[in-house]
């Protein structure tokens, strides 16, 4: 195979291909592994399913679409793909359903068989583990570059250093800086909350020698940003991954020493803050706020206090101050000294109070609050502003020592997630079939040579709780009656046009590889389904000559299966009657299956040349409450009681007057 042999891909898409893939051996390892995520980076999602189809079309030697001849059967397609793919929880999971196509393809269908087989088998494992609340989280992996780090920087008196560190884009990430003299990192260090240095250079007080040049260690935040902007995928791939170990379902590693490391550190990663530097944090935004309301209040207290106190000289201090020519302001400093102290310690002890400074921290404020004595008090700025620096590199310090230990842990974890939510995303498909066979108690059918298709209690899919029909065409082996070509007659509403798409449902699945609704099944292969509806598509228009160009199609030699609904209606009764009956003489002639519904049973009958067979869906008469009595099952070789009969019954029994009089002789007309 070559990617330019394969449906839908031209120059431009093939190009891509090889972009991405490298080569055109790995495209074609990727795209014969059904790797649909792969593709979606490279072409529309509709433009991935067929190319996906079309691959696996090829490996199998099927060709998709070839078996849907007409639009009614592939809109029964189309239905049972959204029923299965509503048990899907990924947008992966959903699109690779869509992947799937039937087929005559004996080496496809038991490959899909297989995995059917297994789906079933892991989804019953996993029956009551709510595994659907960890797979609905799993989507594709976000890869972003990391934010930029403020705050921090990175500095290096070393040239050579500067550029390898630019080279690997670390700028990109961080402030970096070739601090050429002491002067230069000095200045450095008063713009940012922490400067790691790198090099062999003298380390001054405040900044940080580097013990590692690794990115990990010089910004964690490029390596712990991916975690982060995806942690909740991570978080549920882990759990799902630890449900299906204990299930015994090994899709991914997940109690390998790798992914114990990896859970270990994203938990840490998912927890709160650390408590040191939440407070440390708190107090740095509130710092601000609380000294300057602490120098208000100690600027009113001093003011009550003076106001409500006197200062007595006696004369001997009097003379002394005058003698020495000394200002009177020393003699007042010295009486009101206590007052001074005294508010000074209790604005302190406010601000140490409300931001819970612990040990050496309230060391700050005996620079901040001034020990010189003046009203109105005020605060040392540069002492605040010491102070605001000093917690911001105990923050970042701390903070950054907890982001390395988590780096340095996840740095070489980034493959082992992707494969893991991959792996994920794959079984979500797998597990999406066996759901999807478990919930509809489906079973999988027996493939038979000759041409047949019969079933026991089939139920219909598109049905909300329907009644359990069993029906055989051919040598299916469920019944005496091994006609393959049948026409089916019966009541309106009765059930024959959804006994049609039962059987077009159970034949698509079928060539699917997947399970039907059915509790047993024999099906022979059929290179073509042909589903000619009444009220849909071609027959709709009501133009004989179109209706009949489509008909003509079933004259070619595959085995084919063909239904059909109520073809009456394409012109006159008596021609039609003719009409239905060489089709299912040719259909006879042609080692094939077909149903046909009509009204015109006993006419069809009449001119046909080849065995057919009429079954029967009869009411077998009205409730008490004047409703039909079905029994859904046909009847073999039975021509079914008409519906207008009961109904004229029905309205002969609830009528009155003359109207039921009329109804009555209507009726009589039946007897």
């Amino acid at each position: 195979m070559k990617l330019a042999d394969i449906p839908g891909v031209g120059s431009r898409i093939r190009e891509r291909l090889l972009n991405h893939y490298g080569s055109e051996d790995q495209a074609l390892l990727s795209l014969s592994q059904g790797n649909v995520a792969d593709l979606l980076q490279i072409v529309s999602e509709r433009q991935a399913i067929v190319v996906s189809q079309w691959v696996r079309g090829m490996m199998h030697g099927a060709e998709p679409g070839s078996f849907l001849a007409t639009d009614e059967a592939v809109r029964i397609y189309q239905n049972l793909l959204s029923s299965i793919s509503s048990h899907a929880h990924t947008e992966y999971a959903r699109m690779k359903v869509n992947t799937l196509f039937p087929s005559p393809s004996p080496a496809l269908l038991a490959e899909n068989r297989r995995t059917s087989e297994a789906a079933a088998a892991c989804a019953e494992k996993l029956r009551g583990t709510e595994i659907e609340n960890h797979l609905g989280k799993i989507r594709p992996l976000r890869v972003r570059e990391a934010a930029r780090v403020r705050g921090r920087a990175i500095a290096t008196s070393d040239a050579g250093a500067f550029s390898d560190l630019k080279s690997r884009g670390l700028n990109r990430m961080i402030d970096l800086h070739l601090a050429e003299s002491p002067a230069e990192l000095m200045d450095l260090m008063g713009s940012y909350s922490l400067v790691t240095l790198v090099g062999d250079g003298e380390c001054p007080d405040g900044a940080e020698p580097a013990s590692s040049m690794e990115d990990w260690y010089l910004v964690p935040e490029s390596v712990l940003s991916y975690y982060q902007d995806n942690l909740d995928v991570i978080c549920a791939a882990l759990a799902a991954s630890r449900l299906l170990s204990d299930a015994g379902i090994n899709c991914c590693a997940a109690r390998s020493p790798a992914a114990e490391v990896l859970e270990g550190a994203v938990h840490k990663l998912s927890q709160p803050g650390d408590p040191e530097s939440e407070r440390l944090s708190l107090m740095l935004s509130s710092l601000g706020r609380s000294l300057n309301e602490a120098v208000s209040w100690s600027n009113a207290e001093l003011k009550k206090r003076i106001a409500a106190s006197s200062v007595t000289l006696a004369g001997d201090d009097l003379l002394e101050a005058l003698s020495r020519r000394d200002d009177l302001r020393d003699v007042f400093e010295i009486r009101l000294r206590g007052v001074f102290q005294e508010v000074r310690k209790e604005a302190k002890e406010r601000v140490a109070t409300e931001l819970e400074m612990t040990g050496a921290e309230s060391i700050w404020l005996e620079e901040i609050f001034s020990s010189e004595l003046k009203y109105p008090l005020e605060l040392d700025r540069r002492a605040v502003h010491a102070a605001e620096q000093d917690l911001r590199s105990r923050i970042e310090s701390r903070g950054l020592k907890g982001k390395r230990d988590l780096a340095r842990l996840l740095a070489d974890k980034e493959d082992l997630v992707r494969d893991m939510v991959a792996a994920l995303m794959e079984f979500d498909f797998i597990y999406c079939l066996g759901s999807f066979s478990l919930a509809e108690g489906l079973s999988f059918p027996e493939i038979v040579s000759e041409p047949a298709l019969g079933f026991c209690e089939g139920r219909n899919l598109f049905l909300k709780d329907p009644d359990p029909v069993s029906y055989s065409l051919g040598a299916a082996g469920f019944v005496e009656h091994e006609e393959a070509v049948a026409v089916l007659s019966g009541v309106n509403s009765g059930g024959k046009t959804s006994l049609l798409d039962l059987v077009a449902q159970i034949a698509i699945l079928a060539h699917m590889g997947l399970p039907v609704p059915a509790r047993e099944c024999r099906i022979s292969l059929f290179q073509e389904l042909y589903y000619f509806s009444k009220g849909r598509g071609t027959l709709s228009a009501g133009a004989f000559e179109t209706a009949m160009r489509k008909f003509a199609v079933v004259e070619n030699e595959k085995r084919k299966l063909v239904l059909a609904d109520e073809l009456e209606s394409i012109t006159e009764p008596g021609a039609s009657a003719r009409i239905i009956a060489c089709m299912l003489d040719e259909l006879n002639r042609r080692d094939c299956v077909s149903v046909f519904v009509s009204h015109l049973a006993e006419d069809v009958l009449r001119f046909t040349e080849t065995p057919v067979r009429v079954d029967g869906i009869e009411a077998s008469g009205l409730d008490d409450q004047n409703r039909l009595l079905v029994s859904r099952n046909p009847r073999y070789n039975y021509l079914a009681r008409s519906t207008p009969e009961l109904i004229l019954e029905r309205l002969a029994r609830t009528a009155t007057g003359p109207e039921r009089e009329f109804y009555s002789r209507l009726l009589a007309r039946f007897k």
